[in-house]
């Protein structure tokens, strides 16, 4: 089992982030990697409140000026809130990915590894070798 602590992001090779909270709940966003390679988000699609999402269910989409990206949940959770402010304003996600969440989940489960910010670094500076 992994050692989680709240507070501090966590991520994906999908690039979402999960910050666990004191409350017993968590946020999703997309990292900041993604909105740089993508660009501009014009328009998100997400899930619906009160839906379960399983870890690596699809949470919705982010059309971005250079193509669609699938969110994936990080972890298993009953989606509590989405947030309508940057479903209102997609283009906030560029200027704040770790501040403008997309959905917050009740009664996180953790399914799969998540990445500390320093394995994802690593993870993301091997990709990039790859982009050339």
């Amino acid at each position: 089992m992994q050692n989680i602590e709240n507070n501090i992001f966590y991520f994906t090779k999908t690039h979402e982030w999960v910050r666990f909270t004191d409350n017993g709940t968590a946020f999703v966003g997309v990292t900041e990697y993604l909105t740089e390679k993508k660009k501009t988000a014009s328009f998100i699609n997400l899930c619906d409140e009160g839906d379960y999402l399983n870890a690596g269910d699809t949470a919705g989409d982010i059309e971005y000026s250079k193509g669609i990206a699938d969110i994936y949940s990080p972890v298993s959770g009953t989606v509590e809130r989405v947030n309508d402010d940057v479903l209102n304003h997609p283009e906030k996600i560029g200027f704040d990915p770790y501040g403008s969440w997309l959905i917050e989940l009740s009664e996180p489960m953790i399914r799969r590894r998540l990445l500390t910010e320093k394995e994802y670094k690593e993870y993301i500076d091997c990709e990039e070798q790859f982009d050339d």
